[in-house]
């Protein structure tokens, strides 16, 4: 049975995986040596082998680290109590915006284009992601729709995919691909609010 890990030893992880992070972004999983990151991070081999085994495992967890970062981000927002109008649009901001962040943009980038070498890792992320706040959204829309909140034919099982599609809509495709045409925040949220209301104002 494995020990608890010491608050030094949580430190000590931490400093590695912020390392890992700079390393692989600046450069790439193949160009990153575990000496490049004990360097910035410091410590030993040992201590990264024993907290995560080879490079391989230290990618997974970092990117791993990140997607759950993300998505508890999302997750911790109380909507409960708010209006369906006003819960579903500070749900549907964070996500997005969380989306929008350079740092997840590249992770995102790192993962896409390593996923085929790391195929459990692509799963897992999904599964703790996405699928996960999909699931979230669809409990959300049951209790509004308990509450009244919603327009008499919702929710569908469709539903909260349409509407997390609906919100995300282009905006993290052309952050990756044309930065410099992406919409400015408050077009964005304008965007959201629209969103919203198409969905609880279609009667």
């Amino acid at each position: 049975m494995s020990q608890p890990i010491s608050q030094r030893g949580q430190k000590r992880q931490q400093a590695i995986l912020e390392a890992a992070t700079n390393t692989f972004l600046q450069h790439g999983y193949e160009g990153t040596t575990l000496d490049m990151i004990i360097s910035q991070a410091g410590g030993s081999r040992r201590s990264l082998y024993d907290y995560f085994g080879d490079k391989q495992g230290l990618f997974s967890a970092v990117i791993r680290y990140h997607a759950d970062k993300l998505v508890e981000e999302v997750r911790s927002i109380d909507v409960i109590g708010m209006s369906a109008r006003d819960g579903l649009t500070m749900l549907a901001k964070n996500f997005v915006f969380a989306l929008l962040e350079p740092l997840n943009l590249e992770l995102y980038r790192l993962l896409i284009s390593h996923a085929p070498a790391f195929p459990e890792l692509g799963r897992t992320v999904y599964q703790a992601g996405p699928e996960l706040l999909l699931s979230e959204l669809e409990q959300y829309l049951k209790h509004l729709q308990r509450e009244g909140e919603l327009p008499a034919k919702l929710p569908t099982p469709h539903t909260a995919r349409q509407f997390l599609g609906m919100v995300k809509a282009e905006f993290q495709l052309c952050a990756l691909l044309a930065p410099e045409q992406l919409p400015s925040k408050s077009a964005i949220s304008a965007h959201i609010h629209d969103c919203v209301t198409f969905l609880l104002d279609n009667r």
